[in-house]
Order: structure tokens, then sequence, then C-alpha cells
């Protein structure tokens, strides 16, 4: 959001400047447009999710990406990982673990998977290798979604006003959308309508925000909330639904029926990981 209004600024800046100083030839104006309106770079996120049966698994699984693929990950130039589990994994029959990862761009996933790709499978790669010693398998599935940041949060959220601790919330929700364009219309109201800018103002403590291209439950998005706990969680929504803004655009014919399926998972962070 910042850098996205640091960009308009340096637009402004540029015109008034064009439109003051004499003979100022019409193709260094394009150009100058062009350089401060081109958006910034922006994040893609990798989310893979772990679906166990067994709490053993997940304990399994939990060693792995605690010892062996967070460390591969951050030897790869990713600083930040995060991993978190369902408050209801262990009474769920589907126990998950998610697993989050940051790219700055999409050369940067395809290298890391290009390195995965070289490794011998018949070798010792630990990275490879999540097999328990009684050959029992490690997981029942791995899911993965592929998404972009949105234009007004391009790179995810490094700074918090909360602090790790085993009592904070982290709110994960993905809103599916019947049609491709009713999914661009509700991306489009998380941005250029205000609900992006509403959660910054009522204080969420959004990691990320971003348009899925590539999962099993598309067109949706993703986004990813966090909160001291389950009471700050509650009042914080309260504050969001009596919020003017919020009920201006969810009033808003153009918006209105671009969701038709709510996903929503409360979850902890695990204490190894980066969040």
């Amino acid at each position: 959001m910042k850098k996205l209004l640091l960009s308009i600024s340096c637009l402004l800046t540029s015109l008034i400047i064009f439109a003051t100083v004499p003979n100022a030839s019409s193709s260094n104006f394009e150009k100058a447009i062009s350089i401060f309106a081109k958006e910034p770079a922006r994040d893609y996120y990798l989310i893979q999710v772990y679906h166990c049966t067994t709490t053993k698994q997940i304990e399994n699984i939990d060693l792995y990406l605690k010892n062996t693929f967070l460390p591969y990950l951050h030897k790869n130039g990713i600083e930040k990982v995060g991993v978190f589990a369902p408050l209801n994994n262990d009474t769920a029959a589907d126990k998950k673990l998610y697993v989050w990862v940051p790219f700055k761009n999409i050369q940067k996933l395809d290298e890391l998977d290009q390195k995965i790709e070289a490794l011998d499978p018949m070798g010792n790669a630990a990275i490879i290798h999540l097999e328990s010693k009684d050959n029992s398998l490690p997981y029942t599935r791995i899911e993965k979604i592929l998404s972009r940041a949105f234009k007004f949060q391009p790179q995810y959220e490094t700074k918090s006003t909360l602090t790790k601790s085993s009592s904070r919330i982290y709110e994960y929700r993905s809103y599916e959308s019947p049609t491709e364009n009713l999914h661009l219309r509700k991306v489009h109201m998380f941005n250029e309508g205000g609900e992006v800018t509403l959660f910054e103002s009522l204080n969420f403590n959004a990691i990320f925000y971003s348009k899925v291209i590539a999962g099993s439950n598309m067109p949706n998005l993703i986004y990813m909330t966090s909160f001291n706990n389950m009471e700050d969680r509650n009042a914080h929504w309260k504050s969001f639904g009596e919020a003017p803004v919020w009920k201006k655009i969810s009033a808003a014919p153009e918006y209105l029926n671009s969701v038709n399926r709510n996903e929503t998972v409360l979850m902890s962070a695990r204490d190894y990981a980066d969040f």
C-alpha cells in the first residue's frame, strides 16, 4: 500500500514538472508516465497443505519441516516461512499443516523446483525423503496452491504490532466466486473498492492478500490476518462489520454475489517457523 502511494506521488510530481517546464517534449512526458505508473513488483505465494490422518504423521511432518525443509528454504534465500496448524486439528479426521512460502517472483519458485527435481530420487537427500522408518505413509496427500499478491499490498507484511505467543490467532480465508468475472469484481473490491484499506485502518495485522492463479478451488482469492487471541479476533470482526465503509461497499451493486463460498480456517503458528 505504501509503495503504491509512493508511485502515485511520483507520478503526480512528474506531471507537475512537465506541465511547468517550457518545451517539454510529449515523448518524454509519455515516457515519464509509463515509468511512474508501473506497478511495484508483486510477490508470489506457494501454500503447501499437508493432509494427514494421524497425529503421528503430523508430528513427523513437523520434524521434517523444522529440521530439513525450512533450513533448506532459508539456505536458498527465502527469509521468512510460515507454518500453521488449524485449531481443531486434534479432533479433525483430516489433520493439516499449512506451509506458506513467499517468492519475490515466479522465477525464484521455478529455480527452487529445478533444484529439487535435479536431485537423485534414489539418493539420500533429506529434502525429498519424508518416509518413516517403518515405511508407513508420511501423509495422505500434499495440496499446493500458487497465488499472486494484490496490487494494494504487493509484498507480504514483515512487521506486526503483535508478538509471537501461543494465544495468537491466524485467520486464513479463501473466497470462491461462481465465475471469473465475479471473482475479478471481488478482487477489485479488496483493492480499488477499499477493503484492504479498511483492514489496515482497523489494524487487522494482515500478512498477505492474494489472487489464486493455480489451485483446486478456483476462481478464488486467499488472505491471512492475525490477532492476539480469539477475543481480539471477534472484536476486530465486529468493528469491521459496523464500519461505514464496509456497509457501503458490501451493498454496492457491482460487488453483489461475488462470493458463493467462504472457507475460514483459524490457526496457530508453529514456533519453529518465522511467524
